[in-house]
């Protein structure tokens, strides 16, 4: 398969859109360092805050603009030869209070979940980051709402 057509094969993740989110998506391209025949990856995102930086970078200017009830979602899918994310979740992922922790280059101000896992021939890069160290009952809620808003493709 030529990279132009693994490109073309590969369609983004789609927040829907609807009142309070910031939602869009990248165009699909070869994995940084590797040709588009081994891995062809799309970012796509949902804020609370408009967005800002590359969709497929961790955002930090998006985190350092987000008030303490903000939230950051990041979806970044990938067709990668071989597969390589954990296998055995269900799309959408669900978010804990638990599985929210930090991560190096972070403030831990901030709370980040992440999720690097394979859907059928699919593999997605998922997180969360949110305002505050421990989100709210609220902010999980809207979290785990908008990620079901979402569709692999």
């Amino acid at each position: 398969m030529t990279a132009f057509l693994a490109a073309l094969l590969l369609l983004p993740a789609v927040f829907a859109p609807h009142g309070g989110w910031h939602v869009g998506h990248d165009h699909a391209h070869a994995c940084p360092g590797v040709s588009a025949a081994r891995c062809v990856q799309v970012g796509s995102w949902a804020a609370t805050v408009p967005w800002r930086g590359c969709g497929e970078c961790l955002p930090h200017k998006m985190i350092e603009a987000l008030p303490a009830g903000g939230i950051v979602l990041q979806v970044n899918v990938a067709v990668e030869r071989p597969l390589a994310g954990k296998r055995g979740i269900t799309w959408p992922p669900r978010i804990r209070a638990a599985d929210v922790g930090g991560v190096e280059g972070v403030s831990s101000r901030y709370g980040v979940y992440q999720l690097f896992a394979a859907f059928g021939q699919r593999e997605a890069y998922v997180w969360a980051f949110f305002g505050r160290r421990h989100p709210s009952v609220a902010q999980l809620a809207a979290a785990n709402e908008e990620l079901r808003t979402v569709h692999l493709r």
